[in-house]
């Protein structure tokens, strides 16, 4: 078997002192059997990327991961809640991960996912080190929040408010793509009439409009254009849609919040509603590290591991950094433009009291409510307006239509 190599932060049993590095053996078994013989007990331990991902492969690694991770926010909930339960009903948690790689209805990722946890847990890992070498499941918000509860002695409390947590995230989700499925499949219709009357009604009508000696209507072949040129150079089409989606991307990623074009992107309406969504995940993930007993720093470098917009994971760094200096967290968010105000305010409030945990816990709630709200306002809004929008384009495909009938019974 092939030597592997694992990063540990363990316990020197004689001295309590807390050490770390790295160690190279055939599995995370061995490293843990060789470092309890040298008097470590594990407290925490990671595989350590081998090289295979470095470079430029490493962000579009990272990308994929975040995205199935995303993709599996509901599975991942109804994981974490299935094991929390057969532990609340008495099982210990590796015949409780049993139980649930037995069950029929589990997909095949769920079942491979859950028969390699098993297996980490037989060879005496816990929970989150298992769960650590999975990131196309579990973040390091999952793993650092699975590890505190496992100190804590309160790996069923942990279990259930991940699976609470993802739940709530999976559900925004999932009301989000419900909301621009309904376009999407109006838009489809759409483009399918635009096809078929590309190579149906107009080539004919065009044809004999032509052999007339006339020239056909501007609108008319230009619709016959547009048709045949998305069913000719289709993956070009989708090769530039691609292109302009992912530049997109990598230009708001870098825009300045403080720029005349970074205050208008974070400061209009749009904008502001996704500010509402952002610090509900934010606030609600702080809150539940902190709850798990992990100082505001490190609940500060989780949270930064953990979100991917550019912007606000320099903004959370900037953050500790300040934390660390003394100065208080709601003073560095006031002087963002990515947050809400009243965001700041409310941790000043928290502070204040001594409550930051409860604080936080508020605020996510506060701001879930508001991000729910606006999802369903832009659900309500995307409904009639694909319905214009596919109004629009059937009259463009009907007058394209006409405009040559009308013009052959002048010929006649």
């Amino acid at each position: 078997m092939a030597s592997l190599r694992f990063r540990y932060r363990a316990t020197e049993r004689a001295t309590g002192r807390t050490l770390s590095g790295e160690m190279a053996a055939e599995s995370a078994y061995n490293v843990r059997a060789g470092l309890r013989r040298i008097g470590l007990e594990v407290d925490f331990m990671e595989p350590v990327d081998d090289g295979t991902t470095a470079g430029w492969w490493a962000p579009i690694t990272a990308a994929w991961e975040a995205r199935l991770r995303r993709q599996r926010r509901l599975a991942k909930a109804d994981l974490c809640d299935g094991i929390a339960t057969l532990i609340q009903a008495g099982l210990p948690l590796e015949q409780a991960v049993t139980s649930l790689l037995a069950s029929p209805t589990r997909s095949a990722d769920e079942r491979f996912l859950l028969h390699r946890i098993r297996d980490q847990l037989r060879e005496g890992q816990p929970l989150s080190a298992a769960c650590a070498q999975f990131p196309g499941w579990f973040d390091r918000f999952d793993v650092a929040l699975l590890e505190a509860g496992q100190q804590a002695g309160d790996l069923l409390g942990t279990l259930l408010g991940l699976a609470q947590h993802h739940q709530r995230a999976g559900a925004i989700g999932q009301r989000l793509f419900v909301a621009l499925a309904y376009p999407a499949v109006l838009l489809t219709a759409g483009i399918a009439a635009l096809i078929t009357v590309s190579f149906t009604t107009l080539p004919q009508l065009t044809t004999l409009i032509t052999q007339a000696k006339h020239q056909p209507p501007w609108l008319t072949m230009q619709v016959l254009g547009l048709g045949q040129g998305l069913v000719h150079w289709w993956p070009l089409v989708l090769l530039g849609v691609a292109a302009v989606l992912f530049s997109g991307r990598w230009l708001i990623q870098r825009i300045v919040p403080t720029s005349r074009l970074g205050r208008w992107w974070y400061g209009n309406p749009l904008a502001r509603a996704r500010s509402r969504i952002r610090v509900a995940t934010l606030a609600e993930t702080l809150a539940r590290l902190r709850r798990a007993g992990l100082p505001l720093t490190d609940a500060l470098e989780v949270a930064a591991e953990t979100i991917t917009e550019r912007a606000l994971a320099a903004l959370i760094t900037e953050s500790i950094a300040a934390v660390r200096k003394g100065e208080d967290l709601s003073a560095v968010m006031a002087r963002s433009h990515l947050l809400d105000p009243e965001f700041a305010q409310l941790l000043q409030l928290g502070e204040r009291s001594g409550e930051l945990t409860v604080m936080l816990e508020r605020i996510a709630e506060r701001y879930r409510r508001a991000a729910d709200r606006t999802t369903e306002r832009l659900a309500a809004l995307l409904g009639p307006l694909a319905i214009v929008l596919l109004a629009f384009l059937i009259g463009v495909l009907v007058i394209a239509c006409a405009l040559p009938l009308m013009q052959l019974g002048d010929l006649a």
